[in-house]
């Protein structure tokens, strides 16, 4: 009897199906064909550099590093493994060892575009603005419609505060890619920053001519124009904010002294002093799981639950989660009843407004006696309105509409204080740590 089904009898015919498995966003298939590859060419240059890059996206990148490091001593040209190595060291916060591969890369092969455009991005970062716009500046020399080299021009521009030269270069990026989101959101911030609201707004109406069903266009509109807010950011707009930014959330959140997840965790420890291994705990809005180690040791399970694949991807890397899943808070916590002991939740519902939809699934989702911790961002108690729907997206609340709301839905108040939950352009984000209970 014959197998119906096609056979796979070549590395080359594995890798490229891994590849396009990876591709797909299919990862664990991806990484059980690398692995395949690997128990028998364990030198194969390709599946390592490949699967190190798999590793990555996972969260995993000191181990991407090793797989990467080895493709390159195996084939000391393949400049793809050695980009994305500089890439990886850029993503996870190390500018020096980034800066060193991207110039190894420019030694090698002294016209490559985006070594160049890398170059100068990671010497921004590290805040040598001079040599970042001359690295940026030999890019254009090389492709001078090069758009994202242009945004990322602009943002150097407008670090050393060449305003008219950032607009400019923003301008033409967006001329070459009239659908791109970064230059009209970098034009957009760098308006709204400066005061000038009317010149914010005239950059989104632009933006929205353009593409009128961008999320992160339509929710910026509503906050700079303060009409049509909606209840709580849409599916959309958390989605791609936070795709787009998983790659490099945890180095971006270390340098702004990011204490959420620290301070959920001693509220948390307020309730349950032992941490005994006990809960049926859910971190809701998990993120890339910076709350998952010091959750881990109270829980029984401990389930993930975020509305971003690339951010449950960094999440899974971890290793701390029984279950991760994809899914819009509220909906998700709607499946449960009466199920979880605690239901943690940090810096996430920042991106709500009205809160009562997430208290009221959070009451049904909790046993009797169980527990919500959760941050927001705070307003002044004397502020018009229960929230607020910032300027940066995100959304800010009073104390006493949080107590209220709490309190119309069934759960117990049991603490609430005003906290620092981070740092932002050298200023203090007042914050409030809140801790309820089920009765």
């Amino acid at each position: 009897m014959r197998n119906s089904g096609p056979k796979i009898h070549t590395t080359v015919e594995k890798l490229k199906l891994a590849i396009d498995s990876h591709r797909q966003g299919r990862l664990d298939e991806a990484e059980k064909i690398y692995r395949a590859v690997l128990k028998t060419q364990p030198s194969n240059p390709d599946a390592l550099h490949f699967f190190g890059v798999l590793l990555h996206q996972r969260g995993r990148s000191n181990e991407a590093i090793v797989r990467i490091e080895r493709a390159l001593r195996v084939n000391p040209s393949y400049l793809d493994a050695r980009m994305n190595l500089g890439n990886i060291y850029k993503e996870t916060g190390d500018m020096a060892k980034a800066a060193a591969i991207f110039r190894k890369v420019i030694a090698m092969k002294p016209d490559h575009v985006n070594a160049y455009n890398n170059l100068g991005v990671v010497l921004r970062k590290a805040g040598d603005l001079d040599e970042s716009v001359r690295m940026l500046q030999k890019v254009l020399a090389l492709d001078p419609d090069n758009a994202d080299c242009l945004h990322n021009l602009g943002n150097c521009y407008q670090d050393q505060h060449q305003i008219q030269k950032a607009v400019e270069a923003y301008l033409r990026s967006i001329a070459l890619k009239p659908k791109q989101k970064d230059a009209y959101e970098s034009l957009w911030q760098m308006f709204r920053r400066k005061g000038e609201i009317a010149a914010a707004a005239d950059v989104l109406a632009k933006w929205l001519e353009a593409d009128p069903e961008n999320p992160i266009a339509k929710h910026y509109m509503s906050a700079c124009a303060g009409v049509d807010i909606p209840d709580r950011a849409s599916d959309a707009y958390v989605q791609q904010t936070f795709d787009d930014f998983a790659a490099s959330f945890d180095a971006v959140l270390k340098g702004l002294d990011y204490r959420a997840p620290e301070l959920t965790a001693q509220a948390v420890a307020e309730v349950f002093p032992e941490p005994q291994n006990r809960l049926f705990l859910l971190d809701a809005g998990c993120g890339t799981g910076l709350c998952g180690a010091f959750l881990k040791p109270y829980a029984r399970k401990l389930i993930g639950v975020d509305l971003s694949p690339a951010m449950l991807s960094k999440a899974e890397g971890r290793g701390l989660y029984d279950e991760l899943a994809e899914a819009e808070l509220v909906e998700y916590i709607g499946r449960y009843s009466e199920a979880f002991d605690l239901i943690v939740s940090a810096d996430t519902l920042c991106y709500f407004g009205e809160l009562q939809a997430f208290f009221r699934a959070t009451r049904d989702a909790l046993r009797a006696g169980g527990c919500l911790v959760f941050t927001l961002e705070k307003i002044e108690d004397g502020a018009f309105g229960d929230f607020k729907l910032n300027h940066h997206g995100r959304y800010s609340h009073r104390s006493d509409y949080v107590s209220r709301a709490l309190d119309a839905c069934g759960l117990t108040l049991l603490s609430l204080r005003t906290v620092v939950l981070r740092m932002e352009r050298g200023a203090p984000v007042a914050g409030l740590l809140v801790t309820a209970i089920l009765k």
